[in-house]
């Protein structure tokens, strides 16, 4: 399943698509038809087999009907008193009839024939004391036949109660030696006063009624149908003609079929299943049965489940041609896409890809288009500011000696102004030295909140002799926060700018207020005036100013937007300059940065390696 699943994820799109559709489809429709045509053959079957089994007992039904006149030709003896006196008399062999004997017995078997239509070829009459009478086809009567005690079917008289008992097929031979096929009906005959047997009565039928039954029935060449005994004996039997529909051995395994109860059964006969309907007769007690092979009986149904194989094939099959096409079609802009993206990687940022829809494709390809303008735009950026930065380290070496001669030269001043004793321009001079050391010579990306409060500590020395009393400033701030990381040049363009737009607007002292406090992660470094602070429109526009301009503020590049844009681009958005003011209220800026201590090791190791920069 793992090597699967990594080459199915290295599948291309079009592919794993495909291969999803003839997964999700062939395999539930496959499923669906399998299950659709079993329950389709078993109801064809149940409903083939309960047709055959309502035709059969109509057969049956018919059979006992006729049957039952038969039956009523069994008990004629009982309205012929001479008959049953004839039969109940002792007879010896040879013994010659009287002319009333013959009389008699000649007219109950005209009546016999004559209510039994001409389908009867037989009637025997069997006395118990050795009196017989015997009619067969083609023949006179005779009276020398008796009746042996051997017959198979005399057993069957026990507990009838002279009921009949109805005789399978067999042969039947005239005093010519002609042989006929006929089936019998047999009663024991008794007395009325006593209850003895007096004899039996046998009437053999040939079998074309019951064969003019059996053709009504129509069967396909596969098909066969039997009326056996109780036995297995076979009375009749109808079959289609062909090799499948061979008679069974119901002597063998046929047997299990005739005594089994009535209904549908499925079984194995020489290698072949078939379908059994089994009806038993109440009258005759023979089982009709009726076979059909189950692959006749299927044989539409598996032509049925072959052209729907097919036609599924095919219909699959054109579907399944119809999506790749479609599958293709659809991923083909982004096949396309990627090759743009591999020429991309190349380094070819003027490759377009042709967004013509509005779909997810159209989109990413518009984002496509727009992210390689913006890499071009980028690029040309980044090429320009490498330019003007060797053009920024020319000019630094060019002009490296400068601020060196300015040290000098102001360490000069302070000397002689401490030669003259003027303690006022050594403070300004010292203060001014190191606030150029601190701009000029240190080029450090992070400094301390200690140096750089000092920076501003030094810058605010100059001021309060420039205005000498009109400036208040204090400094609060948390020692705990002095080791903390900041970028260099932050706080003085604040403190300035309070200095330009409240001391110099103002009248009178002012007071400025340099804090720095955390809350929680966060550094707040505020410088706060007194001054005369700005209206709610001129607030909301100078914020709207930090928020979407790009370019540097003031004319140093120090202005407020400049620290902001510095915070930002350092820090992100989240970081930044907060300002807050009202009229005559005073100003208020505040600089949120994380609370991160500073890496002096890293410092340090980047002075190391620019010893020049002190």
């Amino acid at each position: 399943m793992k090597a699967f699943g990594i080459w199915f994820r290295s599948l291309e799109l079009a592919r794993k698509l495909i291969l999803i559709n003839a997964v999700f489809i062939v395999l539930p429709l496959g499923l669906m038809g399998g299950f659709a045509f079993a329950r389709f053959s078993e109801t064809t079957e149940a409903k083939v087999g309960e047709s055959q089994l309502q035709a059969i007992k109509q057969m049956t039904l018919n059979i006992d009907t006729y049957m039952n006149e038969l039956n009523r030709l069994t008990v004629m003896p009982y309205q012929y008193p001479k008959v049953t006196a004839f039969l109940e008399s002792k007879r010896t062999p040879g013994q010659p009839l009287t002319l009333e004997e013959i009389s008699e017995l000649n007219n109950f078997v005209t009546q016999v024939f004559l209510n039994g239509r001409v389908d009867i070829l037989g009637v025997s009459l069997y006395g118990r004391d050795g009196a017989s009478y015997v009619v067969l086809p083609e023949s006179q009567y005779v009276t020398t036949y008796k009746l042996d005690e051997s017959v198979a079917w005399l057993d069957r008289f026990e507990g009838h109660y002279g009921e009949p008992v109805f005789v399978p097929t067999h042969d039947v031979r005239s005093t010519g030696g002609i042989v006929y096929q006929a089936f019998s009906i047999a009663r024991e005959l008794r007395s009325f006063d006593s209850g003895r047997t007096l004899g039996h009565i046998v009437i053999d039928v040939d079998p074309k009624f019951i064969r003019e039954i059996l053709s009504k029935v129509k069967l396909d060449a596969e098909e066969s149908l039997y009326i056996a005994d109780d036995e297995g004996k076979l009375v009749i039997r109808k079959g289609g003609g062909g090799a499948a529909a061979a008679p069974l051995d119901l002597a063998g395994a046929g047997a299990s079929l005739v005594a089994g109860g009535d209904g549908l059964s499925q079984v194995e006969e020489r290698g072949r299943g078939l379908l059994v309907s089994r009806f038993k007769s109440e009258v005759t007690g023979w089982t009709t049965v009726g076979v059909v092979p189950l692959a006749s009986l299927m044989k539409d149904v598996d032509t049925l489940r072959t052209f729907l194989i097919l036609f599924g094939t095919v219909c699959v099959g054109l579907a399944l041609l119809l999506y790749v096409f479609i599958a293709y079609r659809v991923t083909q802009p982004l096949r396309k896409l990627s090759r743009l993206m591999r020429g991309v990687e190349r380094g070819d940022l003027s490759q377009r890809f042709p967004a013509e829809g509005r779909d997810e494709v159209g989109a990413l390809g518009q984002s496509f288009n727009e992210m390689t303008a913006k890499l071009s735009e980028l690029g040309y950026l980044l090429y320009e500011t490498e330019i003007r930065e060797k053009d920024a380290q020319i000019a630094a070496l060019q002009s490296k000696i400068n601020p060196h001669f300015l040290y000098n030269t102001l360490g000069s001043i302070s000397m002689y102004a401490e030669i003259e004793g003027n303690r006022e321009i050594i403070t300004m001079a010292n203060s001014l030295s190191r606030l150029l050391r601190y701009s000029l010579s240190g080029r450090k990306e992070r400094v301390t909140l200690g140096d750089e409060l000092d920076h501003v500590r030094g810058y605010m020395s100059i001021q309060q002799m420039r205005y000498e009393e009109r400036i208040k400033f204090t400094l609060e701030a948390d020692p705990a926060l002095l080791g903390c990381e900041v970028i260099p040049l932050l706080v003085q363009p604040l403190v300035e700018n309070a200095i330009n737009h409240a001391i110099d607007k103002g009248a009178g002292e002012g007071r400025i207020v340099l804090s720095a406090a955390a809350e929680g992660q966060t550094l707040v470094i505020a410088v706060a005036d007194d001054g005369i602070g700005m209206t709610g429109e001129a607030l909301e526009a100078l914020r709207e100013h930090l928020r979407h301009t790009r370019e540097l503020g003031g004319s140093s590049g120090n202005g407020l937007l400049n620290v902001h844009r510095r915070l930002v681009l350092h820090y992100g958005e989240e970081y930044g300059l907060q300002l807050e003011s009202m009229p005559y209220r005073g100003f208020r800026a505040a600089l949120r940065l994380p609370l991160l201590p500073l890496d002096t090791g890293k410092e340090e190791d980047s002075d190391a390696e620019h010893p020049d920069r002190r």
